[in-house]
């Protein structure tokens, strides 16, 4: 016979049970959007005032974050998002960034858009996440080029509701979206389009300097274009995969492609420590005190202590001792009015004899 527990189970009422079930979802509601709103707040500065080193991957963004009852943590939460946020099915604005465009043009939190340029939200709109979504597309079309964006919105007063008019000069930015993932881990990630950080490093990263540290890194990892370069290095070792099964019949379980996709990764990763505090610097950052995030991480995993040629990533104390001198760097730069960009490999001293210098062949 299978066994049981030995002791008697608590009763629970289905009322008891359904009240604390909606003060849980509250609680889970409010959780989800302090750390949207943090994120965004964190992110806004690194993507606008650190687009110069995102080449000619730019658009232009305006600081406001959109949603509606269905689009915060999913319909489960839309009764919750109904009663504690007086969400609906309109698209509504929920956070504004302070000092972004958006905040600059007289955007408030609560406002409710009606109209985005010449394109209407209203009742031709579709319910739910597409409702945003659709939102989100005119806006990002509308502002493509960085011209002006009118919006007319609904704001509740004390006595009625009001229609304004508000005209938004977007701000440019590296044109990765920073989004919010749902996983535990302590991770965050940039797949060459945009850069997610899960919740699990939200919590990880306990001041705004450390997930400025962990954001600026994943958007380096798309300005140097590090997923499209293990791509291209993961399909030539797939290459070899292919020889060797059609050529020599010895079939590698894709061993050659797997080293090729790690071929120069803890270069890139350095690269992106290193252009990352840049991006960083060039917003305003607090880069003094961001390599304690590596001392930080080596207490969570011990392991990334010890440096191993087999490893994805650079051991913490290789990452924490560059980005000190990086610092050290940047300030010096500073200090002698030179711009805030990183070294280049093979790049001529500004600073050298003229007679000295290397010249162009």
């Amino acid at each position: 016979m299978a066994c049981a527990p030995t002791t008697q189970r608590v009763r629970v009422s289905d009322v008891a049970a359904e009240t604390e079930a909606r003060k849980q979802r509250q609680i889970a509601l409010q959780a989800y959007l302090e750390d949207q709103r943090r994120l965004i707040r964190v992110s806004y500065p690194l993507l606008t005032k650190g687009s110069d080193l995102c080449g000619d991957d730019i658009r232009y963004t305006t600081g406001m974050y959109l949603a509606n009852s269905s689009t915060l943590l999913g319909d489960s939460f839309r009764q919750t998002a109904e009663s504690d946020y007086a969400l609906s099915n309109a698209v509504q604005v929920v956070y504004v960034v302070p000092q972004s465009a958006a905040d600059k043009a007289g955007v408030k939190t609560g406002d409710i858009l009606t109209r985005v340029g010449i394109w209407a939200v209203g009742p031709a709109t579709p319910d739910g996440p597409e409702a945003v979504k659709q939102t989100l597309a005119q806006i990002g079309e509308q502002t493509k080029n960085g011209q002006p964006l009118r919006i007319d919105v609904q704001r509740k007063g004390r006595t009625l509701t009001q229609q304004q008019s508000l005209l938004i000069t977007p701000d440019r930015a590296c044109k990765y979206p920073v989004v919010l993932g749902n996983g535990d881990e302590v991770n965050a990630y940039a797949d060459g389009n945009q850069v997610v950080v899960q919740r699990g490093m939200m919590r990880f990263a306990t001041t705004d300097t450390e997930l400025g540290l962990v954001i600026s890194h994943e958007i380096a990892h798309n300005s140097m274009g590090h997923m499209r370069a293990k791509m291209t290095n993961y399909t030539l070792g797939s290459i070899l995969d292919i020889a060797a099964q059609v050529l020599l019949k010895v079939p590698t379980q894709g061993l050659f492609g797997n080293l090729g996709g790690n071929a120069f990764s803890q270069g890139f990763e350095a690269e992106a420590d290193y252009v990352g505090l840049y991006i960083m610097a060039q917003s305003g950052g607090d880069i003094d005190n961001a390599p304690q995030f590596w001392r930080r991480m080596a207490t969570l995993s011990p392991g990334s202590i010890q440096s191993s040629h087999m490893a994805t990533h650079p051991a913490t104390p290789e990452r924490f001792v560059a980005l000190e001198e990086t610092v050290k760097e940047i300030k010096a730069k500073k200090a002698s009015g030179k711009p805030l960009e990183p070294n280049l490999k093979n790049a001529p001293d500004l600073d050298a004899d003229p007679a000295t210098a290397p010249r162009k062949p």
